[in-house]
């Protein structure tokens, strides 16, 4: 009877420390997810950022296009005025392809980001439930190393 009771009192034992394992392996996971998303969430703002500046960018340009349509559309223009507007138009064209590139650039790794943020979301909150259930199980295994003493 003895020699099975000391074989309880091990088992829980050893089972504790199997449960504290799990417990801190879970709880160093919660915290490398939170940090996997503030991570993202600052790759988000980035993001955000570099779309906010190009569209800015965009409109600028926009209205120096207008401009340069307005000033071509002049009947007093000379060749030279026209020739320069003209490479100037091409100019600004190429950075208006450009500015468009980093909105769409950004914008697909914004949406990349945003899906990360909310599976990882997701994932924390199943880590902090095993979390949760661990310690509980710790709480029972404690209980029964207790009174297998």
């Amino acid at each position: 009877m003895k020699n099975s009771l000391i074989q309880s009192h091990e088992q829980a034992l050893s089972k504790r420390q199997e449960a504290e394992k799990i417990l801190a392996n879970h709880t160093l996971a919660v915290t490398k997810y939170e940090q996997q998303t503030t991570i993202a969430n600052e790759q988000i703002a980035d993001s955000k950022t570099k779309i906010a500046g190009a569209q800015e960018v965009q409109r600028i340009i926009a209205v120096r296009m207008k401009e340069i349509a307005t000033l071509m559309a002049r009947p007093t223009i000379t060749a030279a005025e026209k020739a320069k507007l003209s490479k100037e138009e091409d100019e600004i064209k190429s950075k208006l392809e450009a500015q468009q590139n980093i909105v769409d650039t950004e914008t697909k790794a914004l949406v990349t980001h945003e899906t990360s943020v909310a599976t990882l979301a997701t994932t924390i909150k199943q880590f902090k439930k095993y979390v949760k259930d661990t310690k509980e199980i710790i709480k029972t295994l404690e209980k029964k190393v207790e009174e297998t003493k």
